[in-house]
């Protein structure tokens, strides 16, 4: 079945929020309950659609990230040779890492919510829904410190990441404070109809996955909202279905090696710790014009 008017006008609505409110409200009751982590300098906030508002119906579960701010992660490779040797003759190494906080954390929440109820895996720790909650995976990080100067007297100008050691596999940097910057500030240049065509193209996506021609493990609505936040201001007009056919005729020839992640950090198919594929992407791309037309 085409997209119609219609449809393009229901995607724009963002999913429900109460239950994901109640969940991240309830995860940082678990961890303010801590002694251990009392101790320790440690942001906790959202990350991931929830927290971007680019959920869509259905989505069924939040992100929550647990940073740890009292040692961090450090990336001197914009620094001279000189800044790198003052940040060196500043620091020492933390005696609290990745390591000490992922236990405390799993601890923490199996204290508050039960064994029953939580669950390690590789990149978080789950924390499964209950009446009135969503699924909630909470992500033990390190802060990352992008240094882009340092001397005696400046002592440091960063961009905030975040840096996760998964159980297996290679340590994953992010830049979740500049996506979500980065995201507001296109949607105040498209006259707020930036997080709106987001939305549309995810629903697009899952038309796409229950018809078969998509595979939701390559297609996640990350990749999904990347793709989307390349494309010119100008293609986001007022009307929603004039919108969704400009935005996706402009994917349907741009050239994908030219597009950043939302942080604008990484390159969206070389850097991007998603791995995602430009050719796959492509074919993404073919497929959700495939359910455009019907």
């Amino acid at each position: 079945m085409a997209v119609s008017r219609q449809d393009s006008q229901n995607w724009t609505s963002p999913g429900t929020k109460d239950a994901m409110a109640a969940t991240y409200a309830a995860v940082k009751a678990a961890l303010a309950a801590s002694d251990t982590l009392k101790k320790h300098d440690i942001e906790i906030f959202l990350q991931g659609s929830y927290a971007n508002a680019t959920n869509i119906r259905g989505d069924s579960d939040v992100d929550i990230v647990v940073m740890l701010r009292s040692a961090w992660s450090p990336d001197l490779s914009l620094l001279s040779a000189d800044a790198k040797a003052a940040y060196h003759n500043d620091h020492q190494a933390a005696t609290y890492g990745a390591k000490e906080l992922r236990r405390d954390v799993m601890e923490a929440l199996t204290d508050y919510f039960g064994a029953n109820r939580v669950e390690a895996r590789n990149k978080c720790i789950r924390v499964n829904k209950r009446d009135g909650l969503v699924d909630a995976d909470v992500v033990p990080a390190i802060q990352r410190r992008l240094y882009v100067a340092y001397d005696g007297s400046i002592k440091g100008r960063f961009v905030e990441g975040t840096k996760i050691h998964p159980l297996k596999g290679d340590s994953i940097i992010n830049y979740p404070k500049s996506h979500k910057i980065n995201g507001e500030t296109k949607s105040s240049l498209t006259n707020e109809n930036f997080k709106p065509t987001v939305r549309q193209f995810k629903q697009l996506k899952r038309r796409a996955v229950a018809s078969g021609t998509v595979d939701p493990k390559k297609s996640p609505g990350y990749l999904v909202e990347c793709m989307v936040f390349n494309a010119p201001h100008i293609l986001f007009v007022k009307d929603d279905h004039d919108r969704l056919i400009g935005v996706f005729r402009w994917l349907l020839n741009a050239n994908f090696d030219t597009f950043t992640a939302v942080d604008e950090i990484h390159k969206l198919f070389h850097t991007d710790p998603g791995k995602f594929s430009a050719d796959e992407a492509k074919v993404l791309v073919i497929a959700l014009g495939q359910e455009i037309v019907g």
